[in-house]
């Protein structure tokens, strides 16, 4: 449509229009690419190009809004895509790799291979109504394939799966998918993914009488940096909204090659929709493989996805209008950051994927394909086109209504007619997958007795998982890594290895039963890893995962999307959570801290289940280095007369930082900095500093009536449970100080300042402090040093470190 004889090359054909994706094929739609043998991405655009049009049997181009990208930076971006599907998506742009991974004890070279069918977006024709049906015949005609060879291991797979330059860059109806893994049970396939629209909200302001640039749409005078790809990435805001299908019976012979029993369904309105497709949005289809078997590789069933929890309906009970906007400033709905779903798994096959009879020598024999149904994304308010269960019956003048909307025709093309993520493999349970239970076993008879309090049963039914899976009280998960760059890339810290060994240790002898530990090291460095600190602890203490993904924005404020960091916690959650009862997601430089009568994390997770809690809530402001436990200023000091605050070698980070500017019990709420322990069967989706979706959250008014709680339309967590720091638990944040906080601190350090700000290193005031507020050489008193960390706590984890093995500084 609207192809223009100057878009014309030999033998393809290219659309001129905003943010749209071109595919054009050169041959037949079932020949396969041959991939381009570059082993890096580089800054030769030019010679790329030549080299996808001389060696490829197709012609992908991405379009975006004229002006915001060159010739040379659109040819880059498909060549990083097939680079990354060549040679492994975090290590294709490595000085000295030259040739693609090889295949390890995994899959085998007969076994299916992960792959990304690439279809085009018009979103112009948005504009019709009822929505234009895709034909089939056309559609598949256009597809473009993306074969993903280096994906051969079950136990590496969240490091194996290409997310930092994804097939959903070419096409932004596909999942941005982070992880996927089995359920406990067997019952269903999870998926992590991430909104990769988000990662483009920067914004600038408008310049002075600047003409706007063509396809920009501003907000408050700003428009964002990026705004050919935010636009190009509206299809990712719809992936989160339901649709209702009908399953409808269409003449199939199978002469084409499909599956005669595959289902088939058109776009619906609730009251046409079967139950199943009532709220869905991906199409799941399973395959077997069998290596004995002719063909090796065979349909075994169909399901339709559900949503781990109900977006648009979080947004309502929010109090906002939208969950997504047309012109995409909207990452302060935070709750679009993480699109979590399920496929369900074919009865017959459960059990095989429960036991992890369905891995072999690391890798799957069980696959399954996600076909996204694609559908414009809604801006109307959410209550428009709530399902029924919600049984809302507001009288609303502009209800979104299907039949005007989608028609009673829009028949979903054939599966293999549509773009789509195939042979993604189902591997283990995530317990079975790391070895913290043999493959087969039986997770019951390691299960924790559940105790529920007469406060606590009216939330049993709705809130508490199946016990048997429940083999820890308390866990704790963290994204961390040998190095980082802090917000909007302002220094770089390295000390990830001497703190993880630390806060491990501390972890352990906090009574943590287990730690997860995300491993984003490969983000940075292909040099190093955290592996060598983990290898320190007994493996039923410590899990590593391999995390090499990357944040796709580092900006600051509402501006950034720390993608890897969100995906990770939500992982964690959903791999490890559902065997604990509480679960606190913490950075390495984060100590919780049990106080009072509490020696254990244990018996305070204890004391929270017979108050009936379900969310803990810990307050969080950074520390001050104590300058006289650190390292000598000269060693590190900058010309402009700063320095980088070293914690010295036979010291901790929890003892040198034991100094909070404001007195405990503290009053500030720092709402925006406090972490959270939860019960990890009652919070739906969790994003750093909130609890942001429950099960109670998640009712409808009927639900919520019924097991005796009150509802109200704007939902305020009626389970939450703040620290009593003093006779219960703290939070000592010990975060890094770097050059650039220590300008002027002669200066700084010698005024009186009792804030979070001023001066950066801490001289705590003494025991017997009396009016006076400064120490005989000058230096004015900031901070208050908490006592059981200094005379309980602190002595302890040195204790245990040297028991370990090895100097404070080692690892």
């Amino acid at each position: 449509a609207d192809a223009s004889s100057d878009n014309l090359r030999s033998g393809s054909t290219t659309i001129e229009r905003a943010g749209e994706l071109i595919i054009a094929p050169q041959t037949s739609a079932n020949a396969k690419p041959k991939q381009s043998a570059a082993s890096k991405q580089s800054s030769h655009a030019a010679s790329k190009t030549k080299e996808l049009n001389d060696t490829l049997t197709g012609v992908i181009l991405t379009k975006l809004t004229r002006g915001n990208r060159d010739e040379a930076l659109q040819d880059a971006g498909v060549a990083a895509v097939l680079s990354a599907a060549k040679m492994g998506d975090h290590l294709y742009e490595t000085e000295g790799i030259e040739k693609p991974i090889s295949d390890g004890e995994g899959r085998t070279p007969e076994m299916p291979v992960l792959t990304a069918y690439c279809e085009p977006v018009n979103q112009t024709l948005w504009q019709t109504k009822p929505l234009p049906a895709r034909s089939g015949h056309e559609t598949k005609a256009s597809l473009f394939s993306v074969q993903y060879p280096h994906v051969n291991s079950c136990q590496y797979l969240p490091s194996q799966w290409p997310i930092d330059t994804p097939p959903v860059d070419l096409d932004p109806f596909l999942p941005w998918i982070h992880d996927v893994f089995p359920s406990p049970d067997g019952k269903s396939v999870v998926f992590v993914a991430q909104n990769r629209r988000r990662c483009y909200n920067g914004q600038r302001r408008i310049g002075y009488k600047e003409e706007l640039p063509e396809g920009a749409i501003p907000h408050k005078n700003y428009i964002h940096l990026e705004y050919g790809k935010n636009y190009f990435m509206r299809p990712q805001a719809a992936l989160f909204q339901h649709v209702p299908l009908k399953k409808i019976e269409v003449l199939n012979d199978g002469d084409d090659g499909s599956d005669k029993n595959e289902p088939r369904y058109r776009l619906a309105s609730h009251e046409d929709a079967v139950d199943e497709g009532m709220e869905t949005r991906f199409i799941c289809r399973f395959k077997s493989f069998d290596p004995t078997a002719t063909p090796n590789l065979s349909i075994v069933g169909y399901s339709l996805s559900k949503f781990e929890v109900d977006y648009d309906y979080h947004t309502f009970r929010k109090g906002y209008l939208r969950t997504h906007t047309e012109a995409g400033y909207d990452n302060h709905v935070i709750w679009t950051s993480q699109l979590l779903f399920k496929c369900p798994v074919p009865p017959d096959y459960q059990n095989e994927v429960k036991s992890g009879d369905s891995v072999v020598n690391d890798y799957a024999t069980l696959y399954v394909d996600v076909i996204p149904i694609r559908t414009p994304p809604r801006y109307t308010p959410p209550r428009e086109f709530f399902p029924p269960r919600y049984n809302f019956k507001a009288q609303l003048e502009n209800l979104f209504v299907p039949d005007i909307e989608w028609g009673k025709d829009h028949v979903l093309p054939k599966i293999d007619e549509s773009g789509r993520w195939e042979n993604i493999p189902v591997c283990m349970p995530s317990l079975m997958t790391h070895g913290i239970v043999p493959k087969g076993g039986d997770m019951g008879s390691l299960a924790l007795t559940e105790t529920v309090d007469s406060k606590n049963k009216r939330l049993v039914e709705v809130a508490v998982e199946d016990a048997s899976t429940k083999i820890h009280k308390v866990i704790a998960c963290t994204w961390a890594s040998t190095t980082f760059k802090t917000r909007s890339n302002r220094a770089q810290v390295g000390d990830g290895k001497r703190r993880l060994k630390e806060w491990l240790e501390f972890n352990i002898l906090a009574g943590f039963d287990h730690v997860y530990v995300y491993d984003n090291s490969g983000a940075f460095t292909n040099e190093e890893s955290l592996a060598n600190v983990i290898d320190i602890f007994p493996p039923d203490k410590v899990t590593r995962i391999d995390w090499p993904c990357k944040i796709c924005s580092n900006r600051d404020g509402n501006e950034g999307e720390r993608s890897s960091q969100y995906a990770a916690e939500s992982s964690c959650r959903l791999r490890f959570g559902t065997h604990a009862r509480w679960l606190g997601s913490f950075d390495t430089d984060e100590y919780l801290v049990p106080m009072g009568n509490f020696n254990s994390i244990g018996e305070v997770a204890d004391d929270l289940d017979k108050k009936g809690m379900k969310v803990a809530i810990f307050k969080s402001s950074p520390a001050k280095p104590r300058f006289d436990l650190l390292d000598d200023p000269d060693k590190s000091a900058e010309k402009d007369g700063s320095f980088t605050p070293t914690v010295k070698d036979d010291e901790t980070f929890l003892h040198t930082y034991n100094c909070n500017w404001e007195q405990f019990p503290r009053s500030n709420t720092l709402t925006h900095r406090s972490k959270q322990m939860y019960r990890s069967d009652y919070v739906k989706l969790h994003y750093v500093h909130y609890a942001t979706m429950t099960v109670v959250s998640q009712m409808s008014e009927d639900e919520t009536r019924k097991s005796g709680l009150v509802w109200t339309h704007k939902y305020k967590e009626g389970y939450l449970h703040e620290f009593w720091e003093l006779n219960e638990a703290t939070m000592l944040h010990t975060k890094s100080k770097v050059a650039h906080n220590l300008l002027m601190w002669k200066q700084q350090c010698k005024k009186s300042s009792m804030s979070e700000g001023g001066c950066a290193v801490g001289f705590p005031f003494p025991k017997d402090a009396d009016s006076k507020k400064t120490r005989d050489d000058g230096w004015v008193y900031n901070c208050y040093v908490n006592e059981k960390i200094e005379t309980y706590w602190s002595p302890k984890l040195m204790d245990a470190i040297k028991q370990r093995g090895g100097r404070v500084m080692q690892g």
